[in-house]
């Protein structure tokens, strides 16, 4: 035998076990018609050693089967509630975020407060979050603001009621009109969307204030008494009056093979 070259001999290195892996469907369906076509008598670790890698393997096999049925005939991935890898976005960072007091930003757009609050997530990962680990926390449309009747309104209508609370519908309410008109304008009917969980709608931090009309307004009224109603609504606009006038004649012209005589008692007509 030649002497070796080296100081030591190559070692070669021991098997190490290799990673856990699922079988195939042909090498469970084996198994399986061995176990339901088995002699009386015949063991799970006679048969498992034939058909399957072991017995707690092939004891695992039966126990899935009798679970799920004919799923477990085939490669079945990892059984977990979470899978794939963990968020980051935490419980924590979802309830500040529907927080009136500890995010300044919740009527921004959520591109805007994953900017501001420097979070390493996108918009879909946000939604998806937002609503694991809050009530239903999303964009929700604001509810305007309540307005109140001034005080000086609610003392005039009040002293109307007094004078005429006596009078019947024969002698006084009948003969009266009542009429009321709204006042529309675009600009201020868009409502914005803020950052909140379910049930807090009316929440103060949630309300949003309604503007002020700057736009194209549009004025509707109608009337009313004890007998009957106005057909339909009356819409007007008391700001900008645009009247449609007729478009002036073209002046008139002389045909190509038409006299000066012809032409003028054209015009006569």
């Amino acid at each position: 035998m030649a002497p070796t070259t080296r100081s030591k001999r190559l070692q070669t290195p021991s098997p190490s076990p290799s990673a856990p892996r699922d079988y195939t469907t042909t090498k469970k369906m084996r198994f399986f018609n061995a176990w339901d076509d088995r002699e009386p008598g015949a063991s799970l670790r006679a048969i498992a050693r034939d058909y399957a890698p072991s017995r707690a393997t092939g004891a695992r096999w039966l126990k899935q089967r009798d679970e799920l049925g004919s799923p477990a005939h085939r490669r079945t991935r990892q059984m977990s509630k979470v899978l794939g890898r963990r968020s980051r976005i935490s419980k924590e960072t979802c309830q500040m975020l529907v927080s009136p007091s500890r995010n300044p930003v919740r009527d921004q757009l959520y591109e805007a407060q994953i900017e501001y609050h420097n979070l390493p997530v996108k918009r879909r990962q946000l939604q998806k979050k937002l609503k694991e680990h809050t009530k239903g926390g999303q964009r929700y449309k604001q509810a305007y603001v309540r307005k109140e009747i001034s005080a000086k309104n609610r003392t005039l209508r009040t002293k109307y009621g007094e004078e005429h609370k006596d009078k019947s519908i024969h002698d006084f309410w009948q003969f009266l009109f009542f009429t009321d008109e709204a006042h529309i304008d675009p600009s201020s009917m868009a409502q914005g969307c803020i950052l909140r969980e379910q049930g807090h709608r009316y929440d103060t931090e949630n309300i949003q204030e309604r503007g002020e009309k700057t736009g194209v307004k549009l004025h509707i009224a109608a009337w009313i008494n004890w007998h009957e109603k106005a057909d339909k609504l009356e819409f007007y606009n008391n700001e900008e009056e645009h009247i449609e006038r007729p478009r002036r004649p073209l002046k008139p012209r002389t045909r190509k093979y038409e006299s000066n005589e012809e032409f003028q008692a054209r015009i006569r007509e």
